[in-house]
């Protein structure tokens, strides 16, 4: 008896874990499969072939569209590993400021470090939360944001915090599949973007998958 005694008390932690705290094991062994999980599907935003998405979202294209020129100040709202803010970083030149905003660690990490790689100094990459992007106030010219409206927990206040940081006519993009209902209606992204103070300016249909929104502050 004594010699199996001295066996449990030479066990492995999770063993004597098991045997004085069973409630504790279980919930841990319960919670540890969505850890690993949460861990497994992270981002490795240098594996992402951008030039893929390039092909059915063109950063040129879209920008034209958007009426963004050198000089100006943008943001960029989830701009994940920074594919397109990059781009658009280059495009408005050392006289313009590039806003690029995300709320994942793993991303806002990755485009600091791709500010250094790459040698841009005109992009400030900013953490905003599940409600405000956080981006200067009455400073930019245009907010957009590609493939990003879909994952927004709270769509209508963040599009309601976006525009105090627009100039007055600023523009705000959404670029989005064209799977959206077409009627005005029973379309989620007017329907929000006219509840957070936004009238459409335009729809811009030329994508192959996608669509342009295009809102004004509405007066």
């Amino acid at each position: 008896m004594a010699d199996d005694r001295e066996k449990t008390e030479k066990s492995s932690p999770m063993i004597r874990m098991s045997q004085r705290f069973p409630a504790v094991l279980s919930a841990f062994l319960l919670v540890l499969p969505l850890v690993l999980l949460s861990q497994e599907y992270e981002y490795d935003w240098a594996k992402i072939d951008e030039e893929v998405f390039e092909k059915t979202q063109p950063t040129g294209k879209i920008m034209d569209i958007i009426g963004i020129k050198a000089g100006m100040s943008v943001g960029e709202v989830g701009a994940g590993g920074g594919r397109v803010a990059v781009r658009v970083a280059r495009l408005l030149g050392p006289g313009g400021r590039m806003f690029a905003n995300d709320i994942t660690e793993s991303a806002l990490a990755y485009m600091r470090e791709r500010c250094l790689r790459e040698k841009i100094d005109n992009m400030e990459v900013v953490k905003g939360t599940v409600t405000d992007p956080r981006f200067p106030k009455g400073l930019l010219d245009a907010v957009y944001m590609t493939y990003t409206y879909r994952h927004l927990e709270k769509p209508v206040e963040v599009l309601r915090n976006i525009a105090p940081a627009l100039k007055p006519g600023g523009v705000l993009a959404v670029i989005d599949s064209k799977s959206y209902n077409r009627e005005p209606a029973k379309n989620e992204i007017l329907r929000n973007a006219a509840r957070a103070g936004f009238a459409l300016v335009k729809l811009e249909q030329v994508l192959p998958e996608d669509d342009i929104y295009l809102f004004r502050v509405d007066k």
